[in-house]
């Protein structure tokens, strides 16, 4: 599987895409054409497509490119060569620190693990660079992180970069979408003026990624597989 899908991925970057066609013509002239029955063409239609699915499928190369699409709402993850050198520890840049009643009131699609042992965050921080605004829950001290919970809205442009040895598993949680990214990787987003940023070039380790409701979640800290899978499957 690793082979087709690296195989996938080199052929999505080999295609070169026709040109966009002249969208607008074209509807203005059916437009001013007699409406016929449309039900059975397009049942052709949806069927042709099935088959072109499949056959798409089929080939490793597509079959990556259709994972990407149908992932989390605004994620996207990237195989790069080598990723950049680790940043020093520091400031993280989460935002502004508020309690979270507060955070509850900015952000009313927050969610706070439940889990045994976890206990209530020591930090909250709201930051404003996401569209839709970002909440990180934050166990520990800046310098000395134990847990970070990021949560934001789906449709963030969000990028990770990966090395070609990291491997990526797709879990799931509660029934929704997630990945287990058990290496290094790089962390990009838009701001809010449109801009792609590295979010202080901020390199994580271990993250667990996943999608609830319309919000997208990015657990990330010394933990396993299964103890971040826990936590994720606790917040209320």
């Amino acid at each position: 599987m690793p082979e087709l899908e690296a195989a996938l991925r080199e052929l999505g970057r080999e295609i070169e895409f026709p040109p966009m066609p002249d969208l607008a013509g074209a509807v203005r002239s059916r437009l001013g054409e007699r409406r016929r029955p449309w039900r059975r063409p397009v049942a052709i239609a949806l069927a042709v497509l099935v088959v072109a699915i499949g056959a798409v499928l089929a080939v490793p190369q597509a079959r990556t490119a259709i994972l990407d699409w149908l992932g989390f709402n605004g994620v996207k993850i990237v195989r790069v060569e080598k990723l950049p050198p680790a940043p020093v520890v520091g400031n993280l840049d989460l935002g502004r620190r508020l309690t979270l009643g507060k955070a509850r009131r900015r952000a009313p699609w927050l969610v706070v693990p439940t889990a045994t042992g976890v206990g209530p965050p020591d930090r909250v921080y709201f930051s404003t660079r996401l569209p839709g605004g970002e909440v990180s829950l934050l166990w520990g001290t800046p310098r000395e992180v134990h847990l970070l919970l990021s949560e934001f809205r789906g449709q963030a442009f969000i990028e990770k970069l990966i090395e070609p040895g990291t491997k990526v598993e797709r879990v799931t949680v509660d029934g929704n979408p997630g990945a287990w990214l058990g290496e290094p990787h790089v962390f990009l987003y838009r701001d809010r003026n449109g801009r792609v940023r590295d979010g202080t070039a901020r390199l994580a380790g271990s993250t667990l990624l996943w999608q609830q409701g319309e919000v997208l979640l990015r657990l990330e800290g010394d933990l396993s597989k299964q103890e971040a899978l826990r936590i994720a499957r606790s917040s209320r």
